[in-house]
């Protein structure tokens, strides 16, 4: 009979078992310290994608800087090559330290291979030497994860850093001292990146909060001063989101206009004639809380129900000069946390 061996090599930080018909990728833990350094000059083009299939692909293009080596008595290299620092957060924004948030990482096409924790972080790597992943020049590297979605449930983002890995018993893992790219479900994917720089803090999460405007028909408008109530169903403004999401919180309404704002007021432009304006102001009626645009600062909270609605109520003053004719303005609404 035939004996097969097998064998467990460690090369710096990498782990490879060979044997016939076996091969794995290597997971270990170290006792490795992270330090800071200026290795990359830039982060950009950040990307979100569901799959549709239980996981999202991430991504971002990380420029490199050169890795010099380390001349004394002779050459050698400080690093074993590049990594990939993943964060995944908990419900209250901490790094989930102890696990790996990726099921592979793509360093410009080419898989990783190793994988290990740190002290307090995880970080993903090929062999020592393996193109891309071990050059030592100054090169764009595209790193792009695949991430199951559940890393996303308890907190809808992620964070990507670059790094250097270091040689076990040499030097330590070295992350982007400028921070990390922070890469949200909500990402508008048009290529920009939020870098923060400390991903072990990071900023709240975005909330997803929908608005629902009718076309408001304030009919005919009589001269003077008048008010305008639009108390039907189909006639209010609602705004939608998770309630678990705006639990606690205190948010502040407003809108822009297209005619803009004079004296504290919006317009409403003739059609035909951009010269016949009449001024306007509009107030939010949610039952609890009155909200008066354009100038409002008052915060309220949003209910539990998940969705909360206006009655609107339009505040004119026709002046006697004024044409007669269709006049129009177009309102842009906004909701902001309250700092």
């Amino acid at each position: 009979m035939r004996t097969w061996k097998t064998y467990l090599l460690e090369i710096g930080k990498l782990c490879i078992f060979v044997g016939v018909w076996s091969f794995m990728k290597c997971e270990m833990a170290y006792s490795v310290t992270l330090e800071l350094g200026d290795i990359s000059s830039a982060y950009s083009n950040c990307t979100f994608k569901s799959n549709g299939n239980g996981t999202s692909t991430v991504s971002t293009v990380v420029d490199y800087k050169e890795i010099k080596r380390v001349c004394g008595i002779g050459c050698k290299d400080p690093y074993a090559g590049r990594g990939l620092i993943i964060y995944a957060y908990d419900k209250n924004g901490k790094p989930k330290a102890s696990s790996f948030a990726a099921t592979s990482v793509k360093l410009n096409g080419v898989d990783n291979y190793g994988r290990y924790l740190g002290e307090g972080y995880s970080i993903y790597q090929n062999n020592y030497r393996h193109y891309p992943w071990g050059s030592m020049s100054q090169f764009s590297a595209t790193f792009t994860a695949i991430i199951p979605d559940s890393n996303f449930s308890a907190w809808p983002a992620i964070s990507l850093r670059a790094a250097n890995v270091g040689i076990l018993g040499t030097t330590n893992d070295t992350a982007e001292i400028k921070g990390a790219a922070y890469i949200a479900t909500s990402s508008s994917n048009d290529g920009t990146c939020k870098v923060i720089v400390n991903p072990e803090t990071p900023p709240p999460p975005d909330i997803n909060i929908s608005v629902s405007a009718p076309d408001w028909n304030l009919g005919e408008l009589q001269q003077g001063l008048s008010d305008t109530r639009l108390s039907r169903a189909d006639q209010m403004l609602c705004f939608s989101y998770d309630a678990a999401d705006v639990q606690g919180g205190k948010f502040i309404i407003g809108a822009s206009n297209a005619n803009g704002v004079v004296n504290n007021r919006y317009q409403l432009r003739h059609l035909s004639d951009t010269t016949q304006v009449v001024p306007y102001r509009l107030t939010l009626d949610s039952g609890s809380t009155l909200i008066k645009l354009p100038d409002n600062s008052n915060a309220l909270p949003l209910g539990g129900a998940g969705r909360t609605c206006f009655i609107p109520t339009f505040t004119t003053e026709v002046g006697k000069a004024v044409k007669e004719g269709d006049y129009s303005d177009v309102l842009t609404f906004t909701i902001t946390t309250k700092s």
